[in-house]
């Protein structure tokens, strides 16, 4: 009977042992296990056997009464803990994780629609009281059973019930009056198809959810891309690399390393598009980007600054250790470039650049580096491009 409820629904609770003293916390973990969904199992399990006590209280009561025979009641007891105590141990023991569904929603419907149509036998006189059992196992099963398993499920218990009362009034007319009876049986015919439907349309709804739910999360990852990085190289985004140096700077005034920024500008970049299209200056713009995420190191950051342009930045080592020459790197990827074709389509072309470099100073504005390392950038032009200059 008992199913895993939906991952909304308030019996999914808080944290198992929150707000509670460390041995009742080792208890329930002990009894309910420390997964998260197998615990959800197990409680949702316990919650049957909640009501399957309540309902063999009442039954005891009225066999303490000379309403049911006692040995009727005990042996539907038997059967109700045995049931229990092995899907608890299947649960408990991880054993259901090897299955198609872990919640084993189906098998422990059709047991407690079996054992209800057996208090339903033994019921006497109170025994239409236990359809509305039947119904609620139905609505238990809703969360969890596929829509074919729903409807498995609603015309077992149908043939089952009709079953049990074409049985009970052929033995017990007086008080499982034939009229009465088939009134009962088709009124479940009805009801227990109909709960199976809204299963299905319930079903179809989660389904959707979850892959609205699934679409949404892959939009919010990429309007996150979008916000940081360069959708052509990949790379780093203006908004993203300002954020960086903010941080670095923020850094260094607690005690960080120094850092140098680079401004790096591909040569001659406008006769590429003039000369060879669009297409290839955006797969050179490509190319750079991966080169370069490949030849700096792990703790270097490179974005995309605007068109052709680039900004690096560059963390100098930790304190203690010498500084070390900003540029190595760069003139690293500066022949590796020479060495590496721009574009399949024109294997002639190569990637070459200019570089500015300006170390950051204490107490700086972070546009003010920029600035400088921008100037350096103009010095390497003039110089004659394909060069890197230190600020």
């Amino acid at each position: 009977m008992s199913t895993e409820p939906p991952t909304d629904s308030p019996l999914a609770g808080a944290s198992p042992g929150a707000g509670t003293m460390p041995w009742v916390t080792r208890a329930l973990d002990l009894i309910l296990t420390t997964d998260f969904k197998q615990r959800r199992c197990i409680r949702m399990l316990l919650l049957t056997a909640l009501v399957y006590a309540v309902c063999i209280g009442l039954m005891g009561y009225g066999a303490h009464v000379g309403i049911f025979d006692p040995v009727q009641i005990g042996v539907l007891a038997v059967f109700c803990v045995a049931f229990t105590l092995l899907f608890y141990v299947i649960v408990r023991s991880g054993r259901n994780l090897r299955w198609p569904d872990p919640t084993l929603a189906m098998p422990q419907t059709l047991v407690a629609q079996t054992l209800i149509a057996g208090a339903y036998a033994v019921g006497g006189e109170i025994h239409p009281a236990t359809i509305i059992l039947m119904a609620l196992v139905m609505v238990f099963g809703m969360f969890n059973m596929r829509i074919r398993s729903a409807r498995m499920v609603s015309a077992y218990t149908i043939v089952l019930l009709g079953a049990v009362i074409a049985w009970r009034t052929q033995v017990d007319p007086e008080v499982y009056v034939p009229a009465h009876e088939w009134m009962v049986f088709v009124l479940v015919a009805t009801v227990l198809p109909a709960i199976a439907q809204l299963s299905a349309q319930l079903m179809n709804m989660r389904a959707r959810l979850k892959q609205q739910k699934v679409a949404l999360e892959q939009a919010l990852a990429h309007i996150n891309d979008m916000a940081i990085q360069d959708e052509l190289t990949g790379l780093a985004n203006r908004r993203h690399m300002m954020a960086q140096l903010a941080e670095h700077a923020q850094r260094r005034t607690r005690g960080g390393p120094a850092f140098f920024v680079a401004m790096v500008d591909l040569d001659h970049f406008k006769q590429i598009n003039d000369k060879y299209g669009h297409a290839t200056g955006d797969e050179a713009l490509r190319v750079f980007a991966r080169e370069a995420t490949s030849a700096l190191r792990a703790t270097d950051v490179i974005g995309r600054w605007g068109g052709e342009e680039f900004l690096v930045l560059l963390p100098e080592s930790a304190p203690g250790e010498p500084a070390g020459e900003p540029t190595v790197a760069v003139e690293r990827l500066r022949v590796r470039l020479s060495q590496l074709e721009a574009c399949p389509v024109v294997p002639e072309l190569r990637i070459a650049f200019s570089a500015g470099f300006s170390r950051h100073r204490d107490g700086e504005a972070v546009d003010h580096t920029i600035e400088r390392a921008d100037r350096a950038l103009y010095a390497a032009k003039l110089a004659g491009r394909n060069r890197s200059v230190v600020d």
